[in-house]
Parts: structure tokens; C-alpha cells; sequence
């Protein structure tokens, strides 16, 4: 199972993450929201968050209150990420379309 690792950093300010699997970037973005998306498409099912700590994905109210207890440097960003990770379940990747998309055809009457 490939483990997907969240790092943070601050340029001009503004907080950073960056999304990593494998020694690959695969995302970068300040929303939390964003990277759990990634998360989400990708099928990742374990997260690092900057060597500190590591879950399993989608998160629970259970993995929140144990990472509240970690000594992150980004500390609410970190919990905000794990919380957006709880949000998501399994969803399908391509949502089959709307079974009334086209308008009926009238049916003439005999």
C-alpha cells in the first residue's frame, strides 16, 4: 500500500502543502481541501503528515483527537487536512450520468 506523505511550508507568508507518493510530487496547494481531493482520486489509503505522524485514509473523529496530541509546526493546518480527510468516503470516481438527462419523446396518441 503506497503511503502518501503532506508537507508544509511557508513562502511570501502563505502556507504551503505538498502532496508527495513516492518520491513523486503529485499536488501542491494552501487548501486542505485540495489535497484531500487528490487523496480521494488517487486511492490512497495512507497519509504522512510531515514525518510526524501517519493514518489511514478516510480518517476518523478517533484519528483527530490522537493527532491533537502530536507537535506539528503547521499544527492547525494539520488538523484541518486530517479533518478534510473525514469528509470524503467512498465515492465512484466517474459518477454514471443522470438517467433523465434527455427530455422524453412524446408518444403520439392512437
Amino acid at each position: 500500500m503506497q503511503t502518501a506523505e503532506v508537507v508544509f511550508s511557508r513562502r511570501d507568508g502563505v502556507l504551503h502543502m505538498t502532496l508527495s507518493a513516492g518520491g513523486n510530487v503529485l499536488a501542491e496547494s494552501s487548501s486542505q481541501e485540495s489535497i484531500a481531493r487528490e487523496l480521494q482520486i488517487r486511492g490512497l489509503r495512507m497519509l504522512a503528515i510531515d514525518g510526524l505522524f501517519t493514518t489511514e485514509l478516510p480518517t476518523r473523529e478517533k484519528t483527530l483527537a490522537q493527532a491533537m496530541e502530536v507537535g506539528f509546526a503547521e499544527k492547525m493546518a494539520a488538523l484541518k487536512l486530517i479533518a478534510a480527510c473525514a469528509a470524503w468516503g467512498e465515492v465512484v470516481a466517474f459518477p454514471f450520468p443522470e438517467r433523465r438527462s434527455r427530455p422524453r419523446t412524446p408518444v403520439p396518441e392512437q
